[in-house]
């Protein structure tokens, strides 16, 4: 789950609790003004009934227009409804509460937006209309409305201060395609700034690092060159064929293995470009072992190649020879018959030679200057790159005592 869907869960659960704390709210306030508007309705029925019992005990005719209960009536809210309109409204009408009182009942009915009390006397009904209407809280809906807003720009403040964080992942996936140059400098002085400053500047240095790297590299090769050019150039001046020829072949070779070296050096600093289009894998194999300092004799004695299926495969020519070139060096030099097998299969290659079984993992034989070979340790390092490169798998296995060595499409 990225950083940004829990804040957003973590804001929602806040206003889902802040619109249930004030739903609560409101619902208690109407409990209270339902409990306090029974009380008086339960007042005006009482009163009611003991003015019309007073008066009934006197011998005075039923009066619903005195002028005494009229004031009462008023100053309770409430409003005399004509006996005519009492079957009307009470058949129109929804009955939210009914309580007997002593020898009378009384009823809350509501009739539209209004609520109405009736009374049920044995010698009279009585409807009335409460004249006082619910007044809306709008005070504590100003005060909900003020809290989820200062939520909401709570919660937009908090998505734009990590902006930056999305720039700097954007900015990152630049690095892991190889450009270095772009810059994470920032003015601010939060944290997401202090990180893009470090990163900036350990980015910095490794640029720096891999700029020196290169051009010591480049300057070796470059040096290399020079008395591979003398050498060709005196070589002409030799009378024996035999040798200029053997001199010449050497000096090719040495050319190749500095242009190897070249596209290595440009494969590990992320800046070879690569140049994909289907290719015979048979053709590789043979590129591959063109690059390979051996006379034919030795690769037709060394090098036993059978095809069960042509393999089409869409790669660099030239990336994938040299990555072919490093695996088949590899296990001539491990092999103690110094032979090696290849079959290529439909879908897949397999380089085999007799050897001894790999102690550790394929992972740690890849590793750059591994101490458990006899080299350098970078045959495998080199290959493993080049298949991560062309986004093609190597296996390994060991069986009938050889080591085979798996090339295919992911």
């Amino acid at each position: 789950m990225t950083l940004y869907n829990k804040i957003r869960i973590i804001f929602l659960m806040a206003i889902v609790l802040l619109t249930a704390f004030f739903i609560s709210y409101f619902y208690i306030q109407k409990s209270n003004h339902l409990e306090e508007n029974e009380k008086r309705y339960i007042q005006t029925a009482l009163f009611s009934i003991k003015h019309f019992t007073q008066s009934s005990a006197s011998g005075l005719p039923l009066s619903f227009n005195d002028k005494n209960y009229q004031f009462f009536l008023k100053e309770s809210d409430f409003e005399l409804i004509k006996n005519e309109e009492i079957h009307y409204i009470g058949q129109h009408s929804n009955l939210l509460f009914k309580r007997p009182l002593q020898r009378t009942k009384f009823m809350i009915w509501s009739y539209k937006d209004d609520l109405y009390l009736f009374i049920v006397h044995p010698e009279f009904k009585l409807l009335l209309r409460d004249t006082l209407k619910p007044t809306f809280p709008r005070n504590t809906l100003f005060v909900y409305l003020l809290s989820l807003l200062f939520l909401l720009g709570l919660y937009f403040w908090l998505i734009k201060s990590l902006t930056p964080l999305k720039t700097l992942h954007r900015k990152i996936q630049y690095v892991a395609k190889g450009d270095l140059s772009v810059s994470f400098k920032s003015e601010k002085h939060d944290e997401i700034a202090q990180v893009s400053n470090a990163f900036d500047d350990a980015l910095r240095k490794i640029e720096s690092l891999i700029n020196s790297r290169q051009l010591f590299l480049r300057t070796i090769m470059h040096e290399l060159k020079t008395p591979i050019g003398k050498g060709k150039l005196l070589n002409e001046f030799l009378e024996n064929q035999t040798q200029r020829e053997s001199y010449d072949a050497i000096f090719e070779r040495l050319e190749l293995l500095i242009d190897e070296f070249s596209k290595i050096e440009q494969m590990l600093s992320s800046s070879y470009t690569l140049k994909l289009s289907s290719y015979n894998v048979r053709e590789m194999i043979d590129q591959a072992l063109e690059l390979m300092i051996m006379d034919e004799e030795e690769i037709e004695k060394q090098v036993e190649i059978t095809q069960v299926e042509p393999f089409i495969l869409k790669t660099d020519f030239e990336l994938f020879s040299l990555g072919i070139k490093n695996l088949i060096d590899n296990a001539l030099k491990y092999s103690p018959k110094n032979k090696v097998s290849i079959k290529i299969h439909k879908d897949r290659v397999e380089i085999s030679n007799e050897g001894k079984e790999f102690t550790e993992n394929l992972e740690e034989y890849t590793q750059p200057f591994n101490p458990k070979g006899h080299g350098l340790g970078l045959g495998l390092y080199i290959v493993q790159n080049i298949m991560n490169l062309l986004k093609l798998k190597i296996f390994y296995n060991y069986k009938n005592k050889e080591n085979v060595f798996i090339i295919k499409e992911l």
